[in-house]
């Protein structure tokens, strides 16, 4: 189950990004696929020269990323990334550089997002006092071709695992089924 070599879980803050991949990578782990969950926030603590949140810092972020996906999936282990992941034009990137880049995009409405949010991000934001919040004054470009969208306000954790589940496993029938052809 190698393939595919790459999942991506994106999605603007407090969507259940880093919920969603943690029973993803559980499930997987259970189903004895060796994976390792890169999760943004985290990835971000371990690197001494700290980024910020604008645009050019979150780009940066993301190259990060993609060089622990690389070093990850070069030893046969399976990363699955959490992160905002906001800019199209980043993404179109990945579906590039990565042989089976497999990407579930989280949408949730605002209200149900500003309900979650632990970190105070968005009211902050929305009132001036707080800058370089995604979906707030940094954009979250609509992704164009996700292989999964859910929106997870309107299902659990479980409900949003088993639909993730099923389109792996779908997408990953069908990568190994052309990779034999």
């Amino acid at each position: 189950m190698l393939e595919p070599r790459s999942v991506w879980i994106i999605g603007p803050p407090c969507a259940g990004k880093t919920t969603l991949a943690r029973l993803f990578v559980k499930r997987l782990r259970d189903n004895g696929q060796p994976c390792i969950l890169l999760d943004g926030d985290e990835v971000r603590d371990v690197f001494e020269n700290k980024l910020g949140y604008d645009p050019a810092s979150r780009r940066k972020q993301t190259a990060r990323i993609k060089k622990l996906v690389r070093l990850v999936a070069s030893g046969d282990v399976l990363p699955v990334v959490a992160i905002i992941h906001p800019f199209e034009d980043d993404r179109a990137k990945c579906r590039e550089e990565f042989p089976a880049y497999f990407e579930t995009a989280l949408a949730c409405n605002m209200k149900e997002l500003i309900r979650r949010d632990t970190k105070k991000l968005y009211l902050p934001a929305m009132q001036g006092k707080k800058r370089h919040v995604v979906g707030v004054d940094i954009p979250f470009d609509e992704p164009r071709n996700p292989d999964l969208t859910i929106h997870s306000e309107e299902m659990t954790p479980e409900e949003m695992l088993e639909m993730l589940w099923t389109a792996f496993m779908d997408f990953s029938d069908t990568k190994s089924k052309l990779a034999q052809s």
